[in-house]
């Protein structure tokens, strides 16, 4: 059971969708474990099935994979939200992904068999299983929305306000591989910003 300090995060975003008993969170936090990772650790490389999901309480992590032998930076994840390959998670197949620490992070973690039984046992788990995959869907919905109908420069400053941390502790050429760009051309951007 992960240390009832790194709990704090993850019930205050828990809350925000469904309000458990104690007894429900009680069972959710029993499944619940701490995880620290240093900087350059990976959490997942590609070949491994992904059957945990993580909450970050700190830290950065990136996401990454390799199309046509050029690595693309596909997603960075911050304090207070999940980390996940979904696909990997949900079908049991060979992750395809890369998860990096870019910072030391801080995070509790999950097994996928736990959360499977806890869906099982209590309703109200399954419902906060929908709303978080439903908000997720919004989510990547709207980032794919705004890049196909922004500038490059628009979709730097979206970044840099969505993500200000992300933008001050990591490099640049990460976030250029993230927006499709090369880092000379982010270099640009900054520079009119």
């Amino acid at each position: 059971m992960a240390d009832p300090k790194s709990l704090v995060k993850i019930e205050a975003f828990v809350r925000m969708f469904i309000q458990p008993n104690n007894e429900e969170w009680q069972a959710f936090a029993d499944i619940l474990k701490d995880k620290t990772l240093k900087k350059k650790d990976m959490l997942l490389e590609a070949g491994q099935i992904c059957n945990f999901i993580g909450f970050l309480n700190s830290g950065v992590i990136r996401e990454y994979a390799f199309e046509n032998g050029k690595e693309s930076t596909v997603d960075f994840v911050t304090e207070n939200q999940f980390i996940v390959d979904f696909q990997s998670f949900i079908k049991g197949t060979p992750s395809t992904q890369y998860l990096e620490e870019l910072t030391d992070t801080s995070m509790v973690v999950f097994k996928k068999k736990d959360i499977d039984a806890l869906f099982d046992k209590y309703k109200i788990w399954e419902r906060f299983g929908r709303l978080i995959v439903e908000e997720l869907f919004c989510s990547m919905e709207q980032k794919r929305k705004k890049i196909i109908a922004t500038t490059h420069e628009e979709q730097y400053h979206n970044f840099a306000s969505a993500y200000p941390q992300v933008v001050q502790q990591v490099p640049q050429y990460y976030i250029a591989s993230y927006l499709g760009l090369t880092p000379e051309h982010l270099s640009r951007i900054r520079k009119r910003i």
